[in-house]
């Protein structure tokens, strides 16, 4: 059994006699949205067309109609001028529709009634919000139906106003006004908030609808008489579910838009294969890659191949491709994390824009709530300890092997030790143990970056530059003396605009980088990287090769450089580089960031139950008005969500979780940030 709907709206309209209406396009997006909200309407496809042509028009009309089964419920519902002749035909304005000559130009009622009749679809509702509507039943045909149980039976027409009556836009005829037609508006409020469900068995149909709606419409407008009509009706068409039973609380009218819960569906479905990969005992998910189904364990790769089978969820697959994208560039780890917890929280969020609360309000909410939690993972972080560093590894790798041999190469280097990771041609682990150091300074442009997906600059085989003061120009003699293929560092006190300039136009040529430091600085990358620090102007010829350091490999971001100079006595400057197959590259760098953001942050208990205690202590700090702690309180709910899905991968309970487990404090504030933009994001869809 399918649901279908198709929403027409018309406000714009070439001939100028026929005003223009603002309430059809308000309209037709709410309606669109409480219609396919899965916990209301459930439909299962709903169009809508916005100031089309009556050719349009009839061709989707036909289109929906002709496609449906027997099994059916499909819903045409029309927001327009309607147009009455001195013989009382009535017709529904398109955009192009001339007043005075609606037969060429507008969509008849016979056309709507005769293809309503032919459709083969059991349940058939029509709902028209137009002046005049009322004259559509006027030359009703019957027609007999089979009867369904679960869908109901019959062809059934409802009208905002009788034959002779203007459908108003709230305080005016329908004229330029801003507000919603009182008719959709009053029909959306008992859709959405439940209430006309008005004998409590968790439905409502057609007829209580039309009660509900008749009621509260002539209550606020005694001019206006909303018609019903129905034909070969044997049982009540279920409309939307209510839920509950006689007595529950009812909803207040949803304030979501059919973009957000396009968004909302989009996202459940791509978060599903990457939450499926969380913890120890993950799963690897299915996706088609040129047609092919390939087995994926990384959120990475599974967001980059994942391809919905409804076209509508590629937005909200969006959503969760940018999620993952900045978590691993911003924290290497955590990103199946993020999406678990921002899907919790666009589910909570959702809810409460079920109940009326204000999107704008609940984003106040949600911010607000990051900005504490931040606060609150600082408080519960513990400082990590060198035993724990390979558990830490372990965990963020979901790889024992990983976890041990970075636990070998931190014992050398230090917990703030720079470690750099490398793809090796075999497909073993190896390591190296030489000087190196950890800058934290980035690049000065980033016009230097060489990997814009991860926003570095990586340099190979280098020769290092070091320069005291400001580094003056005519770079390129310099430069000259050097390999024509061989990569440059830059590092210097004081880089003039007019310097930066020419070492990016050198670039476009060879590998460069600069990057701005203090004196002590230079001083002690020179005992790393040999060379010279130079004073005053560069020397040339052979004089500027002797005075340039190496380092093997080099990495740039726009926070910091990590170099690698290669094998000698460790001492005080101890460094890693890391060999790594192709498919263990991502897994490797992802622990070494973990170890060295906890190494900056601390740790939490691991398995997300850190990150769920910390939801439990922010919702019960809420603060702000009603609506501002609804989207808290959702927001903090969602903390939950990681361990949930981690203790369900691996068919225990939450409190099963292994307790020796450890998660990154700096990775755990990365995924509340980068959950809540993505939830904030989510809220302003419109």
């Amino acid at each position: 059994m399918g649901r279908y709907a198709l929403l027409v709206a018309t406000g714009e309209y070439e001939d100028v006699r026929l005003s223009r209406l603002r309430a059809p396009e308000q309209d037709v997006e709410r309606l669109a949205a409480v219609l396919e909200d899965p916990d209301v309407g459930g439909f299962t496809s709903v169009e809508v067309l916005r100031d089309k042509t009556d050719y349009e028009i009839r061709r989707a009309v036909e289109e929906v109609l002709a496609a449906r089964e027997a099994e059916d419920l499909v819903l045409l519902y029309f927001s327009c001028h309607g147009l009455t002749t001195p013989a009382r035909r009535l017709y529904f304005a398109a955009s192009n529709t001339v007043q005075d000559r609606p037969a060429g130009t507008a969509i008849p009622r016979s056309f709507l009634n005769e293809q309503l009749e032919d459709c083969r679809a059991s349940g058939r509702l029509l709902l028209l919000d137009c002046c005049f509507s009322g004259a559509f039943v006027e030359g009703f045909k019957a027609g007999e139906t089979t009867v369904l149980d679960d869908v109901g039976t019959g062809y059934v027409v409802m009208t905002a106003s009788n034959a002779y009556e203007y459908a108003f836009e709230q305080d005016s005829l329908s004229l330029d006004a801003p507000q919603a037609s009182l008719f959709t508006d009053v029909l959306i409020e008992g859709l959405a908030s439940g209430n006309a469900d008005l004998d409590g068995d968790g439905w409502v149909d057609v007829d209580e609808l039309f009660k509900y709606t008749q009621g509260e419409v002539r209550v606020r407008r005694p001019d206006q008489t909303p018609q019903f009509f129905a034909h070969g009706s044997s049982q009540p068409l279920r409309i939307a579910r209510a839920g509950g039973a006689p007595g529950r609380q009812l909803r207040r009218t949803a304030s979501y838009t059919s973009g957000q819960l396009l968004v909302s569906r989009g996202f459940r479905a791509a978060a599903e294969p990457v939450c499926r990969t969380l913890g120890p005992m993950g799963r690897r998910a299915v996706v088609f890659v040129d047609r092919r189904p390939v087995e994926l364990s990384d959120a990475s790769a599974i967001v980059a191949a994942f391809q919905p089978d409804d076209p509508r969820d590629s937005l909200g697959a969006g959503y969760v491709r940018d999620l993952v994208q900045e978590v691993r560039r911003d924290a290497g780890d955590g990103a199946a994390s993020a999406v678990a917890v921002a899907r919790g929280a666009i589910g909570g969020l959702v809810e409460a824009m079920r109940d009326g609360h204000n999107p704008v309000r609940l984003m106040r909410g949600v911010t607000a709530a990051a900005e504490r939690a931040g606060e609150l993972i600082r408080e519960a972080a513990e400082p990590l300890e060198m035993p724990d560093v390979p558990a830490l590894a372990t965990a963020a790798a979901g790889d024992v092997e990983i976890g041990k041999l970075i636990g070998h190469v931190v014992a050398a280097t230090g917990r703030r030790g720079p470690i750099l990771v490398e793809e090796s041609k075999g497909f073993g682990l190896e390591y190296e143990i030489g000087r190196g150091m950890r800058l934290d300074r980035g690049y000065a442009s980033s016009m230097f970056v060489t990997d814009t997906a991860r926003r570095e600059a990586v340099l190979v085989d280098s020769r290092v530059l070091l320069k005291t003061g400001p580094l003056p120009r005519g770079l390129k003699t310099v430069f000259g003396n050097v390999g024509a293929d061989q990569s440059v560092l830059v590092v210097c006190e004081e880089l003039p605009r007019a310097t930066l300039a020419e070492l990016v136009r050198i670039g476009m040529k060879r590998p460069v980088v600069a990057v701005v430091a203090d004196p002590d600085h230079l001083n002690r990358l020179q005992g790393v990287v040999g060379g010279s620090v130079l004073d005053g102007n560069l020397p040339g010829g052979s004089e500027i090769l002797r005075s340039l350091g190496r380092a093997v490999k080099v990495v740039v971001t726009e926070r910091d450089t990590v170099m690698f100079a290669g094998r000698a006595s460790a001492g005080d400057d101890a460094a890693g580089l890391i060999w790594a197959g192709a498919e263990d590259v991502g897994k490797v760098e992802r622990a070494v960031r973990a170890v060295h953001s906890a190494a900056h942050e601390g740790v939490l208990r691991g398995g997300g139950v850190g990150l769920a205690e910390v939801g439990a202590r922010l919702a019960a700090d809420a603060v702000g008005t009603a609506e501002e702690i609804a989207g808290w309180q959702a927001f903090a709910a969602a903390f939950a969500e990681p361990a949930r899905r981690i203790a369900e991968n691996a068919a225990i309970t939450v409190e099963d979780l292994d307790p020796s487990l450890l998660d990154s404090a700096g990775v755990a504030r990365v995924v509340v940030n980068a959950a809540a933009r993505t939830a904030s994001r989510f809220l302003l869809v419109g």
